[in-house]
């Protein structure tokens, strides 16, 4: 019979009023591996609890106990694993754990391990790419056994469709992730292209990053205008479900991002949906699952090069919508993208890498 562990999740990223907020939050244009990666487990029949700024504590339908970091419950407990998510922070002092975990979901940020010497307490580190590694390794040099686990996707849902619009073109992401860039790269395409293409930008800042909004308005309302004026239609977030639809009717995912991102959702779904992307080359793990010229376009310029990115970016553009063969040959491609895992599978990989610690 399995060891049942006790598993102490200490997050330091999720702000909520209650559970019901959080798998609505599931449910609607937001995934949080944190959310997927607990309930898993506790599914698997372990005692799974998030320390968390959540106001009103509770459970999620998995049985997974969301706690309030006002609240001392958490102090009368020894636990087996202490998941630190994204850093250290204060939790090692005060929470007495068998086994630390370090879960780097972000790039390092001031405050993620105060002190570099407290690394040297951590049991096992969860990068999800092997960027991710390499910069925390750059800035960690005590960090020791590792391991790699990406984010999930839910196949269910984001999977090939048996009809694709080629002339659909769409952005899917937080507007800082190349929002500005779209209107440019927009109305280039459109003039070297013969066929109609059309484009939607899933993309609102007020969603995602409030604390970022300037003034009475959004704070990027040029952004919005310059979009709108070059025939882009402006989409806010969607549920998974919506998201996933857009997905595989689409036939490419342009994504100008100046960002690096340690393991981007959206690469992952629309790559599970069999839509190929064109998108920034040498910045963050994108390269990790989009291969140059197989299942999308990489540039070879960063977005701090403005016009000849975008030259890039429309260029390769271009390239696949003027070739129907090379653009369904991406699109098959696509689909088959190696190293893209259900939520169940990045639960497993969660499950065996915690039971090695003991």
């Amino acid at each position: 019979m399995k060891r049942k562990l006790k598993i102490l999740f200490f997050d330091n990223s999720t702000k909520l009023e209650t559970v019901r907020d959080l798998e609505t939050r599931g449910r609607g244009g937001m995934v949080t591996s944190l959310f997927k990666v607990s309930d898993f487990l506790s599914r698997e029949g372990h005692d799974v609890w998030v320390l968390s700024d959540i106001a009103e504590p509770g459970k999620t339908a998995a049985g997974t106990s969301w706690i309030a970091k006002g609240c001392r419950i958490w102090e009368k407990k020894e636990w087996d694993a202490l998941v630190l998510n994204r850093g250290t922070g204060d939790a090692i002092p005060e929470i007495r754990a068998k086994r630390r975990v370090l879960w780097t979901h972000d790039l390092p940020h001031n405050g993620f391990i105060p002190d570099p010497r407290t690394a040297k307490a951590i049991d096992l580190t969860i990068f999800m790419s092997g960027y991710a590694e390499w910069v925390w390794r750059a800035f960690y040099r005590t960090i020791g056994k590792s391991a790699r686990i990406p984010n999930g996707v839910d196949k269910t849902i984001f999977h090939p469709r048996e009809e694709k619009d080629l002339g659909y073109l769409i952005f899917a992401s937080a507007p800082n992730r190349g929002l500005k860039r779209l209107p440019l790269i927009f109305e280039a395409i459109k003039s070297r292209v013969d066929r109609p293409v059309r484009m939607r930008a899933f993309s609102n800042m007020k969603a995602l990053h409030p604390n970022e909004i300037r003034g009475d308005d959004d704070g990027f309302s040029l952004d919005y205008k310059n979009c709108r004026d070059a025939g882009i239609e402006l989409m806010d977030p969607v549920p998974q479900t919506d998201l996933a639809e857009e997905l595989g009717m689409a036939g490419l995912m342009i994504l100008p991002t100046d960002y690096p991102e340690i393991c981007s959702n959206i690469i992952l779904q629309s790559l599970a949906s069999g839509t190929p992307i064109i998108t920034t080359g040498g910045i963050g793990s994108a390269g990790e699952w989009v291969e140059n010229g197989w299942n999308g376009r990489l540039t070879e310029y960063q977005p701090v090069d403005y016009m000849i990115h975008t030259v890039e970016m429309v260029r390769s553009a271009v390239s696949v919508l003027e070739d129907e063969n090379l653009h369904r040959r991406m699109i098959g491609n696509a689909a088959r993208t190696k190293g893209i895992y259900t939520w169940e599978e990045v639960g497993l990989q969660w499950e065996k890498q915690l039971r090695k610690l003991f």
